[in-house]
């Protein structure tokens, strides 16, 4: 997988964006959660359901649950 760049899912620049207004790294949300950098990234790439990090994700970040389904329904 290496070299190779993965597109963010719709929830994943959800998360970005609302880092950034936070001025908050992945690095940060990923330690919060209790996961990996890596595992975090491939959660918002897509390549990882990640499902049972999410309830972590919206309430470190204060998402909008209702946004976050939105944006993860398959």
């Amino acid at each position: 997988m290496k070299g190779r760049s993965h597109k963010l899912t719709p929830f994943g620049k959800y998360v970005v964006k609302t880092l950034t207004d936070r001025d908050m790294s992945k690095k940060e949300l990923a330690f919060a959660i209790g996961t990996s950098p890596q595992y975090l990234s491939y959660i918002l790439t897509g390549i990882r359901s990640g499902e049972k990090y999410l309830p972590a994700i919206v309430a470190a970040l204060e998402l909008d649950p209702r946004r976050v389904e939105k944006l993860t329904a398959a």
